[in-house]
């Protein structure tokens, strides 16, 4: 079957780091093609070149056997490719239909915009992709998984030839994502093309014809779903073998002093009497569908508004986090799911990001800190979180999405924290990233600290957990071991 674009020779630089190196392959016509790598390794910079972000500095590219040379996004969008970032801004004063069809023509009665007609073509684009969402809602009060919903819509509304889903399935639950399986089978019977980039292997191998991977910048190769394994693209992806995902730490046999606990803790509308014990050197798991208070839990306790009632003790020690900072000050530890909304301060540097919470404790009496004593400690960062950065001047926002979290984590356990809440820690991060971040918590539990644990992936939260408490509809409704199988949570 004849490509629908290839790739000849691609290579980009972004000042003196070559993001992408001389990448040759092709996408045939109607299959859908996984892209997988490293965060770093090249995906994002080639999505943005088919996109018509910028130009490769050198190769070239052809599409629908056509060459071409996109001079900006529209152009990309006219030729027929349509892009579903990973995180994607949507505006937040306008509804979901209006962001759906935001940049396109828009229905007319006479001269007036037809706002009825657009909410239903909306409408009917979300029951398409099997999901519930009123077209008049107020985009800026949509969740994470609810966004995405909006973005994939707008893609599928432009009647694409080539789409691209970056991590497409990052902040969707199990269900949302089997829809979108479902979606994706029915494009791809239109004839639609799918490039699908995921750093879930199960995703890519249920859904995938053909894998290719990139590894710091260079195409290593090409395999079909039926010759490929898991083990295979891992090590393609990585260039070593990962054994272990989830390298946790020794699990607890036996429970450590209770370092926090939490009685009746209730929000209305979110959660309700919500009861547990944290021990030292326990990860302690939150599982539940996306909507059941796990996230909102979380929230609470890092001094989010709003404010819920109940008792929360740190050992002997009743606490009330009244907001972030106080959360800080008792040693409380935060890591939020939405990493662009509310992690990052992305037009700051990667100094400035990583020691945010430590300039009030280093400043002099003058209130300044040095930059030379800053840069050290980014450094002593880097190295222990093996943080990809050209320099600690570098725009945050010019990493990869694995290396903005891992500055975010590192940024949070600056302030050696003796809890940490992980909402989602891992999400589209690759999978020797996972494996570095999970090591890096393992060892965090070894030292005496309590990690509670949100996770939209269920095999990360079973195996990383020494407990795990279930929730539905805001309500605890039972406790389960850990190792506990998926059955026996989902059940």
């Amino acid at each position: 079957m004849a490509p629908i674009i290839e790739f000849a020779g691609i290579s980009k630089r972004y000042g003196g780091v070559r993001a992408l190196r001389e990448v040759s392959f092709a996408v045939e016509r109607g299959e859908v093609h996984a892209l997988v790598g490293e965060n770093g390794s090249g995906k994002s910079t080639l999505i943005r070149i088919c996109g018509g972000v910028f130009p490769p500095d050198e190769g070239s590219l052809r599409f629908d056997g056509e060459p071409a040379a996109f001079a900006n996004p529209l152009q990309s969008r006219a030729a027929g490719i349509s892009i579903v970032h990973q995180e994607i801004p949507v505006c937040p004063d306008l509804t979901a239909a209006q962001n759906v069809f935001l940049g396109r023509a828009l229905p007319r009665r006479g001269p007036w915009v037809d706002w009825r007609e657009l909410n239903r073509q909306a409408e009917a684009l979300f029951a398409r992709l099997g999901v519930e969402l009123r077209p008049t809602a107020v985009a800026g009060d949509l969740s994470v998984a609810q966004r995405q919903t909006v973005a994939i819509a707008h893609a599928l509304s432009e009647d694409a030839r080539l789409l691209i889903l970056d991590e497409p399935t990052s902040a969707l639950n199990r269900q949302e994502a089997e829809r979108l399986f479902d979606i994706i089978h029915g494009l791809k019977a239109h004839g639609v093309t799918i490039v699908y980039v995921s750093h879930r292997l199960d995703e890519v191998f249920g859904v995938a014809d053909r894998i290719s991977a990139l590894r710091d910048g260079r195409y290593v190769g090409t395999v079909t779903r039926a010759e490929a394994t898991p083990a295979a693209v891992v090590r393609m992806m990585v260039g070593r073998e990962v054994a272990l995902l989830f390298p946790k730490a020794t699990p607890a046999t036996a429970a450590g002093e209770t370092l926090l606990s939490v009685r009746g803790l209730s929000a209305p509308g979110r959660f309700a009497d919500v009861s547990f014990n944290l021990h030292r050197g326990e990860t302690l798991g939150l599982v539940g569908l996306q909507g059941s208070g796990t996230s909102e839990v979380l929230r609470a306790l890092a001094g989010l508004p709003p404010q819920p009632t109940g008792e929360i003790r740190l050992g002997d020690e009743p606490i009330r986090p009244a907001s972030a900072a106080a959360a800080i000050a008792h040693r409380i530890a935060y890591v939020p799911a939405d990493r662009q909304g509310e992690g990052l301060f992305a037009p700051m540097s990667v100094r400035e990001n990583a020691t945010l919470l430590l300039l009030r404790r280093l400043a002099g009496v003058l209130g300044w800190v040095p930059t030379r004593a800053l840069d050290g400690i980014v450094r002593g960062m880097v190295g222990r979180f093996q943080i990809r950065a050209p320099s600690p001047a570098a725009p945050v926002s010019s990493l990869s999405g694995g290396n903005q979290q891992k500055v975010v984590i590192a940024r949070c356990l600056s302030t050696e924290p003796l809890v940490i809440l992980l909402d989602d820690p891992t999400r589209g991060i690759d999978v020797g990233a996972k494996a570095e971040v999970h090591t890096i918590l393992g060892k965090l539990t070894e030292q005496g600290c309590g990690v509670l644990l949100v996770s939209s992936e269920l095999p990360e939260a079973l195996a990383m957990s020494d407990r795990l408490l279930a929730m539905v509809g805001g309500r605890v409704v039972a406790e389960l071991p850990g190792g506990a199988d998926e059955e026996t949570v989902m059940g």
